[in-house]
């Protein structure tokens, strides 16, 4: 009797093994917080809305509205936010206790990656038009839907390499990429030289000029300056008397 219940437990294990996507429903994140609309996709279900403390797994889609964020923490302690008006799926991610790979494809908008100190370069992000290698680093990555890409690099290194016949290229921290098509060469350039549609190229801080730079900016009409008064001209003196002849 003993001998047939454990069988009929292996069994079921087994079966519950064989359903699909059962192997892979592991968490690999979790959300810690959303601001306003966020949704997320489990691979194979519909569209729902994300919320704190939600266990993420692979090839699970997220995507936010305008004004609205989704802040994602990996198993390894590393940070993805999902800014306004971005789609991405989290294809994959493994951390083994002391490295982690994988591959998470933004599809569109902007994203903010922290490494957190974290040995992430087995992890790659995939854009429509390069594949970006984490090197512990922070930077932020704007993403043209099918045309262009840039990173604008907060911390550390990240290598940006063309699907197609550019060549790959390799920048630090204060620096940006701009990976203009898949056949284009990827080039650095100083932090805030490039922009895209998915964001102005001010690498992400607070003096947002939606791509107006230098002479560029309409600082409005020239002030007008006023002329000083004039003077008003001096009394001419009066003459002096004419010496008087009389006689006393």
């Amino acid at each position: 009797m003993k001998r047939k219940l454990a069988y009929q437990v292996c069994y079921a294990i087994a079966a519950l093994w064989a359903l699909p996507g059962a192997a892979s429903a592991a968490g690999i994140a979790t959300v810690v917080d959303v601001v306003n609309e966020g949704y997320r996709t489990p691979p194979g279900a519909d569209e729902i809305t994300a919320k704190s403390a939600d266990e993420l797994v692979q090839n699970e889609a997220l995507r936010t509205e305008q004004e609205s964020t989704i802040a994602v923490k990996f198993v390894d302690g590393s940070e993805l936010s999902v800014e306004q008006s971005s789609e991405m799926v989290l294809s994959d991610y493994v951390y083994d206790g002391s490295a982690s790979s994988g591959l998470i494809n933004l599809n569109t908008g902007l994203f903010h990656f922290t490494s957190n100190g974290n040995n992430d370069q087995g992890v790659r992000l995939r854009t429509p038009v390069a594949t970006i290698g984490v090197r512990g680093t922070e930077f932020l990555v704007h993403v043209d839907g099918d045309d262009a890409t840039v990173i604008d690099i907060l911390s550390g290194a990240v290598a940006a390499k063309p699907h197609g016949t550019g060549k790959e290229v390799v920048c630090y921290e204060g620096q940006s990429i701009l990976i203009a098509s898949e056949n284009d060469d990827a080039i650095c350039g100083d932090i805030g030289s490039f922009s895209t549609a998915a964001g102005p190229g001010n690498g992400g801080g607070g003096n947002n000029d939606h791509g107006q730079r230098g002479g560029d900016k309409d600082d409005g009409p020239p002030a007008t300056s006023k002329e000083p008064p004039k003077p008003e001209p001096k009394p001419e003196p009066e003459p002096d008397p004419e010496p008087c002849d009389c006689q006393y």
